[in-house]
């Protein structure tokens, strides 16, 4: 099947097309009609216009996406799925989409469906939501014509053929969106339906793209392709036809060495959410940023602006908040120029605090973050090398005293950050950037006094979370735990991974109590430790290790409802 606009509505073209079988969370364009058919009959009793849509799963999400353009309403899709993102947005929408369409009449009861005219290509089909990586997140609206155009580029470029498309990243994004569900819906071939975040995941959906005689297409981004671990048999798996990477510039290492632990060529797209895509690149091949079809592009004092088919304004000319040097055919990025704050009234570059932070002799890397708390100052998420972590609150104090000194040579002090996070990577969302959300669970302690300062998580294997996590000074459990040897008592602890397990695998079951629960060791007030939580098909197995040992462990039971031994 050729390329067809989304204003032609190419799920609903009846095609000749070899027989192929997919295993069931594959999704093939043209037999998404039930799936469609059915939101449309669960819309046909709601109001019009704007709904929120969040769905995890690309194939539900593609459907219900389509039967809202098909009855004339707008898709509002979240930046992520925080409880108050979600409530937030709800506020503001005419309705929310449920998880699934739930239980239908019989099609013979059913009131039949109009067959749905082509899409008019001046009407809103979505609205985004910018990350809010540096500031408040925006809405963003788009049209039928300018997703068109940007897929009509993409199918220009990288035509899809006879393959398959294997996404590793989020739909509710622009990149995600464009490449993972809107490319592989126009052309006509096959998308994975399902997540595919772990690598051993990625590697089974290889496989069964070679079984089906599909040429797969990988949509990831640099923080899984940073990841990918070496010991899985790549070599012996099909041959992706390309890597599609976006988010965040992807480093030349990592571009080589994805290049040659998949034997195929790494493909980075640069833009935004406001813009669409702008440029593409091969590292391996050319450094410099290369402008997609119809996109028009100006470096004039090192900065750029752009014309593009994917703007509102086909026409006028968009200054991106990027500083690039130009170079014969493309640019380079410098970095972004719209980094400035007022802290007490003085005008100060979030950019030139890390870059200033990144010269410190401990220090890797650095994000420099304006919290919008009341006292006015600024975050910092420093990155260090694993032997120079802090784990207690003598050298964690120490080390920000140091980094406080290194920046007063170069800062007024009101403008040096007051509030330190310590990491051995940026903590990333599936587009690898340091979000809202992510910056909303680095500081959440300031105004929680409850829960423990969260540093980062590591999924091994979906049945596997380890979190990073310190102990405030300020928890208010540490009161009466004692005066002269404050500690977190037991019982916080097990709550603490109760809590925490309940949000990364979802509430599972009834509470029916603890088994083989252990404490080893205190655990201090400004103590770094890693909670690791296995989920059990009769509960949670969890425990709390530090730089000192062990602290505690032990086995949640819970009553598991039927069908949700895996949710």
């Amino acid at each position: 099947m050729t390329f067809v606009p989304l204003t032609q509505l190419p799920w609903r073209r009846k095609t000749a097309r070899h027989h192929r079988t997919l295993p069931q969370h594959w999704v093939e364009p043209l037999s998404l009609a039930p799936r469609i058919d059915a939101w449309r009959h669960w819309l046909a009793d709601q109001t019009g216009g704007e709904w929120l849509l969040y769905q995890p799963h690309p194939g539900e999400f593609c459907a219900a996406l389509i039967a809202l353009w098909e009855s004339g309403r707008v898709a509002v899709l979240p930046a992520d799925d925080r409880p108050a993102t979600l409530a937030r947005i709800a506020q503001e929408v005419d309705g929310t989409l449920p998880d699934t369409p739930g239980d239908q009449a019989e099609p013979a009861t059913r009131e039949p469906l109009s067959h749905p005219a082509s899409l008019c290509s001046t009407a809103t089909a979505i609205v985004l939501h910018t990350s809010g990586s540096t500031g408040a997140p925006a809405r963003i609206s788009k049209r039928f014509d300018q997703l068109d155009a940007e897929v009509a580029a993409h199918a220009d470029l990288w035509p899809l053929a006879d393959g398959c498309v294997i996404s590793q990243v989020s739909h509710q994004h622009i990149y995600g969106l464009m490449t993972g569900v809107l490319h592989p819906l126009c052309a006509g071939v096959p998308f994975c339906g399902d997540a595919c975040c772990y690598p051993e995941t990625l590697a089974a959906r290889l496989q069964e793209a070679g079984d089906a005689h599909l040429t797969p297409v990988v949509v990831s981004s640099p923080a899984q392709l940073t990841r990918l671990p070496e010991h899985l048999p790549w070599r012996d798996l099909p041959r992706p036809l390309r890597v599609f990477s976006s988010g965040a510039p992807l480093s030349s290492e990592h571009a080589q060495r994805t290049e040659s632990l998949l034997d195929a060529p790494v493909i980075e797209i640069y833009g935004s959410t406001e813009t669409g895509g702008i440029a593409h690149r091969r590292q391996s091949q050319r450094a410099i940023w290369q402008p997609l079809p119809g996109v028009q592009i100006s470096c004039e004092e090192a900065h750029l602006a752009l014309r593009s088919p994917f703007l509102q304004d086909p026409q006028r000319w968009w200054q991106q908040p990027d500083r690039v040097a130009p170079v014969h055919n493309g640019f380079e990025l410098l970095g972004r120029a719209d980094r400035v704050v007022k802290i007490a009234g003085k005008r100060v570059s979030l950019s030139h605090i890390e870059r200033t932070l990144a010269t410190a002799e401990e220090i890797s890397d650095a994000r420099c973050i304006d919290l919008g708390r009341s006292d006015g100052r600024l975050g910092a998420v420093a990155v260090l090398p694993s032997a120079l972590i802090p784990h207690e609150h003598t050298t964690r104090h120490a080390l920000i005293q140091r980094l406080r000194a290194h920046l007063s040579h170069h800062l007024e002090r009101v403008t040096i950050p007051r509030y330190w996070r310590f990491v051995d990577a940026l903590p990333c969302n599936a587009q690898s950037k340091l979000d809202r959300s992510l910056i909303n669970q680095l500081f959440a302690d300031l105004d929680d006094t409850k829960s423990p300062r969260w540093l980062g998580d590591d999924r091994p294997d979906p049945d596997t979370c380890r979190v990073t996590l310190e102990v405030p000074e300020r928890l208010i459990f540490l009161k009466g735990h004692f005066d002269e040897y404050p500690l977190v008592p037991g019982v916080v602890m097990v709550q603490w991974a109760i809590d925490l397990a309940a949000e990364r695998f979802g509430q599972r079951g009834e509470f029916q109590g603890i088994e083989r629960l252990k404490f080893q060791r205190a655990l201090r007030p400004g103590t770094r430790f890693t909670l690791q939580m296995t989920r059990r098909d009769d509960g949670l197995a969890f425990c709390i290790d530090s730089h000192e040992g062990r602290h505690c462990s032990g086995q949640v039971r819970m009553h598991i409802q039927e069908g949700r031994q895996h949710g």
